[in-house]
């Protein structure tokens, strides 16, 4: 029993030792608590010292104290009032003392919240400043109502950003005491609560370590499990991005829908749109090879008449693939009937040697003469004609006959038959084809009448000696006219020749850009390999000395050298830097988007204030500037010297710098695309970013046909900063509010349709006021019941376009001026 007691004793006095250590230890923690938060009070009131002194000094400058300075009274306090909050923020060294770090979330969030006050609050001070200042500026009446009203609204949001930061500066005070008095109010109670809870608490912090530890494994299984899905939804993403990027427009793009959404309906309809833009491309190409060289083949031309209608025709089966081919020209040597001779057949790689004549009306053949319409026909009767090999016959599946027609004159009809079908564009071809075939056939004709004329003079010659005198008048006149036909003939040619010359021009530079189009590095971003491959590559096509890229940069007015490539040398240097307040005319001709021609830049406007310091040290004559573009904006120059002698830039050049400029674009924005996928975690910004980086505006409207997101492009035509600005408005609330009725209309005909709009051309009105056309493309976009929930947009601006397409126009209706008068010349 003794035992017993002087154990109980012991293990009683270590009891209470124990709590009375505990006790003493919730006391002095106590104390340390209150000291501890006493600072964080001292800087609440240090900071609003400083803020309430800064806003009586931009009370009283605005108030016309000339001694105040802005930038000192104002900005410098409310900067180091800031820097003091987020240096408290960060757990580091301030002007009050170093506060330790903070653990409490909610004391960092009300810190990050007084941090955002202040700079609003700054930010506003500086809007009322400037609006002080314009006011003072302004000279009129009218100006001087607009700056009232203007630096009324400044302050008004200029004390709501003050009283904002003091509310918010209050409240992180009275949670600071709030939480002090919290703390030594519980670390009180514990002092006489330590005995009868410690075994409770000490239990109750073993069950909520293990239900802790247990939920932090739940979560990194779910977390692991989440990243892993994410992973293969951005890696599915790349690899499609790739493969679009290479020219293959048939990958498919496979994700989840609930890691999709509709930024693979949107990456879906991009490819198909693009797949659509490479075959009007492929086709365009096709028919403009095609008239090429049946050109050639006409110019080429120099044996027989026969020889060349059976070359025209040969050419024309093979080119349209068809499987037989006739030429059917009008025959007028029969003064009492007129008749369509068939002078050129071919079928199956091989001539078929017949002889036919058709009246005038008579069968497909006549009627298309007499119509001077083409017939196209899918049901071919069986015994109109028959294909035929060493193997057997058939009837075609499609036939066509188009009359020769130039000048709504008829020289004859070209039939086709094949087994398949004609595509409307080979249709549209074989048409261009025939007026050029009409336009030889009555060149032939006139020369044949020429030759026939001369030999009737010859003969009459022997017969008419009396009257040579006249004859020979009649001679010179004759003479004269063929020599004016010859020169106009040699000025047509010179004029086909220099197409030519273009045409093979343009179609090395199609070939280069198509190349540095498939070049890896500018597929992938690889921003410095991209410059590199860019600025070797010009120098090598233009044949110039010095080809290099630089950006411009607007809040410096600079523009920095991104790389320099020398020909002579093969090397490539980078860094220099040239100040707009050095070459004021230059940097006026950059930023107005001008593209700067200079055959001789030591006396062009824009660059021969280079002329002492840059050109004649290094020998330049000649410099070629265009501009490349990022966001609608522009960001730089591609420069091409030519050093030595002065160089006559064409419009092959720029077209090709263009083209260039282009896919410098493209770099750089893949290079961004790269980065963004690298660093967004999230679908949504992800979708964003590449939609962003579009060279396309482009929008999405809801069932009410509000505005719920766009790309950067379609807010800046807009004339709003962020596509966050136009969430929740309509058409009407845009500049072009004039047409928003018609607009409205058009998306709503695409989603009760559910039929997509794709390159429709509109006239748009900018956030300006001015006016152009764009290329418009409108898809609906449904949901995963087959709902039309909203409607996609998608647009680029083809006004340049419009332009050249009329400039041809015209130029082609000159040529035909031109054809019609040396025909009258002739006749």
């Amino acid at each position: 029993m003794r035992n017993r007691a002087f154990k109980y004793t012991i293990g009683f006095a270590l009891t209470g030792l124990i709590i009375t250590l505990l006790i003493g230890y919730v006391q002095r923690r106590t104390l340390a608590t209150y000291q501890h938060n006493l600072p964080f009070i001292t800087l609440g009131d240090n900071i609003k010292n400083r803020v309430t002194k800064a806003h009586l000094s931009f009370e009283e400058l605005m108030g016309g104290d000339q001694s105040l300075n802005f930038e000192r009274d104002v900005v410098g306090p409310l900067k180091a009032s800031g820097a003091i909050l987020q240096g408290t923020y960060d757990g580091k060294q301030t002007e009050v003392g170093n506060l330790g770090a903070i653990d409490e979330e909610e004391t960092k969030a009300l810190l990050k919240e007084s941090i955002f006050a202040i700079e609003k609050l700054i930010e506003s001070g500086q809007d009322r400043y400037k609006n002080k200042k314009a006011g003072i500026a302004a000279t009129d009446s009218t100006a001087a109502v607009a700056g009232s009203h203007a630096g009324d609204a400044a302050d008004q949001q200029f004390d709501a950003a003050f009283e904002s930061f003091l509310a918010t500066l209050d409240r992180l005070v009275d949670h600071i005491q709030q939480g002090t008095s919290t703390d030594a109010s519980s670390l009180s109670m514990l002092s006489w609560l330590s005995i009868a809870l410690l075994v409770v608490a000490f239990g109750a912090l073993c069950l909520f370590l293990y239900r802790l530890q247990s939920s932090a494994t739940k979560l990194v299984v779910e977390h692991e499990s989440r990243s892993e899905q994410q992973g293969r939804a951005v890696a599915s993403l790349s690899g499609f991005i790739e493969a679009i990027s290479a020219g293959n427009y048939t990958a498919d793009l496979s994700l989840d829908e609930e890691s999709s959404g509709s930024l693979g309906t949107t990456l879906l309809t991009m490819r198909d749109k693009l797949r659509v833009n490479a075959e009007e491309d492929r086709r365009r190409n096709w028919s403009t090879s095609g008239l090429a060289q049946i050109g050639e083949i006409l110019r080429a031309s120099t044996g027989t008449t026969e020889e060349l209608f059976d070359n025209i025709i040969k050419f024309v089966v093979k080119y349209t693939k068809s499987n037989q081919g006739g030429l059917f020209v009008l025959n007028e040597e029969s003064e009492g009937e007129k008749f369509l001779e068939l002078v050129a057949c071919y079928a199956f790689e091989r001539k078929k040697f017949l002889r036919k004549q058709v009246s005038v009306g008579e069968g497909l053949v006549g009627q298309s003469f007499l119509e001077g319409e083409r017939i196209y026909l899918l049901e071919v009767p069986a015994e109109y004609v028959t294909i035929t090999s060493g193997l057997g016959g058939s009837t075609p599946n499609a036939l066509l006959l188009v009359p020769l027609k130039v000048n709504d004159k008829i020289f004859g009809v070209m039939e086709l038959a094949t087994f398949g079908k004609y595509e409307p564009h080979e249709i549209e071809l074989v048409e261009k084809l025939t007026e050029s075939i009409a336009s030889t056939i009555s060149s032939v004709r006139i020369s044949e009448s020429t030759r026939l004329l001369l030999e009737r003079t010859q003969q009459q010659a022997e017969e008419m000696r009396a009257q040579e005198e006249e004859m020979r008048q009649n001679m010179e006149e004759l003479e004269a006219t063929q020599e004016e036909m010859r020169r106009k003939e040699k000025h047509i040619q010179n004029m086909l020749d220099g197409e030519k010359r273009r045409n093979e021009i343009s179609q090395k530079n199609r070939t280069v850009l198509m190349e540095l189009t498939k070049n890896k590095d500018i597929q992938d971003g690889n921003w410095n390999a991209s410059l590199e491959k860019i600025t070797s590559t010009i120098s090598r096509q233009l044949g110039v000395s010095r080809s290099s890229i630089w950006t411009y940069h607007s809040k410096e007015n600079t523009i920095r050298q991104e790389k320099l490539y020398q020909h002579s040398k093969g090397t490539f240097e980078s860094g220099s830097e040239l100040h707009g307040r050095d070459f004021p005319s230059y940097f006026e001709a950059v930023t107005s988007e001008e593209i700067i021609i200079a055959n001789d830049a030591n006396t062009h406007t824009a660059t021969r204030e280079f002329s002492d310091v840059y050109l004649r040290p290094l020998g330049i004559q000649s410099m070629l500037d265009v501009p490349f573009f990022n966001e609608g904006k522009i960001a730089g120059v591609i420069c091409c010297e030519q050093q030595n002698e002065q160089k006559e830039w064409t419009e092959e050049d720029v077209e090709f710098l263009k083209s260039c400029a282009d896919l410098l674009t493209v770099a750089y924005n893949t290079s961004k695309i790269n980065l963004m996928l690298d660093k967004l975690g999230d679908d949504q910004e992800t979708m964003q970013a590449i939609i962003d980086n579009i060279p396309r505006a482009v929008f999405w409207k809801d069932k009410d046909l509000r505005f719920q997101g766009a790309n950067r492009i379609f807010a800046q035509v807009a004339g709003l900063k962020s596509y966050k600005d136009m969430v929740g408005r309509t058409d009407f609330d845009m500049p072009w509010k004039e047409h928003a009725e018609a607009y409205r209309a058009d998306d709503l005909a695409v989603m009760n349709s559910r039929v997509p709009r794709l390159d429709q051309e509109e006239r748009n009105v900018n956030s300006a006021g001015e006016e152009s056309w764009v290329l418009t493309s409108k898809v609906p976009v449904t949901n995963k019941h087959g709902e039309v929930v909203a409607v996609l947009g998608m647009f680029e601006d083809i006004t340049d376009r419009k332009r050249k397409e009329a400039e041809v126009i015209s130029k082609l209706k000159e040529l035909e001026e031109l054809k019609k008068r040396l025909e009258k010349g002739a006749n």
